[in-house]
């Protein structure tokens, strides 16, 4: 009996050091260690590459720095970190990705063929490059400093929050399953108003009929 509780305890503490080694191994921020630890570790998966969804809330994160090792990764929230830049390209079989309430000046998801919900609201994004996200169904990304933003590549877009931001035009045409869009507060000329106004089946909100959302 002292024998085989010896040897289980020794691979419980082989496996622990394995996820901790796993984790740790190429993670530059100890923010995202921790979480990705704490995560396989509730999971009890041995490997990153079985990490199939990562959810680290208000951590402290400045960087995700070799995150592309999850690369079964299907869902990553880092909603309330520090992160000024981010590039999750390699993670193509995300399908929903949440990086709001950040300080991001730059998002790289280009060719995110799998993605079907991007929440990037509450940062300082000027402007994101879309192609490649046709699977995108859901786009929030209010309160940001958006100057311009093609949203053509979008063509299963559903709904899109796009208010209190810098936007003097967006080009909705084509996108055909577009039902709702929010652009109030941005400095839109009221002849695209007018235009979005004549449009059918798709709800517009915009400052120029703010008075109805009141």
């Amino acid at each position: 009996m002292a024998l085989g509780s010896k040897v289980i305890r020794m691979m419980s503490l082989t496996l622990l050091i394995t996820f901790t080694l796993c984790a740790n191994a190429s993670f530059r921020d100890k923010a995202l260690s921790t979480c990705v630890n704490d995560t396989m570790a509730k999971l009890n998966l041995s490997s990153l590459s079985s990490v199939t969804k990562l959810k680290c809330h208000n951590k402290g994160i400045k960087t995700l720095q070799g995150i592309e090792q999850l690369s079964s990764l299907r869902y990553l929230s880092v909603f309330g970190n520090k992160l000024t830049s981010l590039d999750v390209t390699k993670l193509n079989l995300l399908t929903h990705l949440n990086v709001a309430k950040n300080n991001l000046s730059t998002l790289e998801i280009a060719g995110l063929s799998n993605l079907t919900e991007l929440f990037a609201f509450k940062n300082k994004l000027s402007t994101v490059d879309l192609k490649g996200l046709g699977s995108l169904v859901k786009l929030r990304m209010m309160d940001n400093q958006l100057q311009s933003l093609d949203i053509a590549p979008l063509v299963s877009l559903e709904a899109a929050y796009l208010w209190n931001n810098q936007l003097k035009d967006l080009d909705i045409s084509g996108l055909a399953n577009l039902k709702f869009l929010d652009v109030k507060q941005n400095p839109m000329p009221d002849e695209l108003y007018d235009f979005y106004d004549e449009q059918v089946g798709i709800t517009i909100s915009h400052d120029g009929n703010a008075d109805d959302w009141k």
